[in-house]
């Protein structure tokens, strides 16, 4: 059993999911079935949080949708790409943030305000102007109206 936390994302999935990518930090010794792929490199909790963040971005998730079919593969995510961040930048330090407040939360995720601010900053990370941000928003009918408009406000409070 792992004794430390690991990421990991649920494997099956479909391109017509509310999400298709989905990732979380598992705890310490918590016990996962075939349908969880876990990190199996040692990384600093920091750093999964990071790629949790950007993993559950509505950015990563249009890219994996234009490839998967009912598996989240390793093949695929292997081949995701990702935005690159040092340690010390403040962009890292906010995905952090970000991931552990989503993570601890005691509300539905579309209604708090970090999860907004989470999509705006990773669109920003891939480059994204905003009518491909826009774009990739209007590819995700399940999720809330309000909730795509909330991240579309974000993304244009940071230009």
């Amino acid at each position: 059993m792992p004794r430390r936390a690991r990421l990991a994302y649920r494997d099956i999935a479909s391109a017509t999911n509310r999400l298709t990518l989905i990732a979380a930090i598992v705890p310490p010794r918590a016990v996962t079935t075939h349908t969880l792929f876990c990190l199996k490199t040692p990384l600093p909790v920091d750093a999964q949080h990071v790629l949790s963040a950007l993993l559950n971005s509505f950015v990563a998730n249009y890219l994996v949708r234009m490839r998967v079919n009912t598996h989240v593969t390793v093949a695929l995510v292997s081949r995701l790409p990702m935005p690159v961040l040092h340690e010390q930048s403040e962009s890292y330090a906010t995905l952090v943030r970000l991931s552990r407040a989503l993570a601890a939360g005691d509300r539905p995720i579309d209604d708090m305000p970090e999860y907004a601010e989470l999509q705006a900053l990773a669109a920003r990370l891939y480059g994204l102007t905003r009518e491909e941000f826009e774009h990739v928003l209007s590819t995700f009918p399940l999720i809330p109206v309000e909730t795509r408009a909330r991240a579309l406000r974000r993304f244009h409070d940071c230009e």
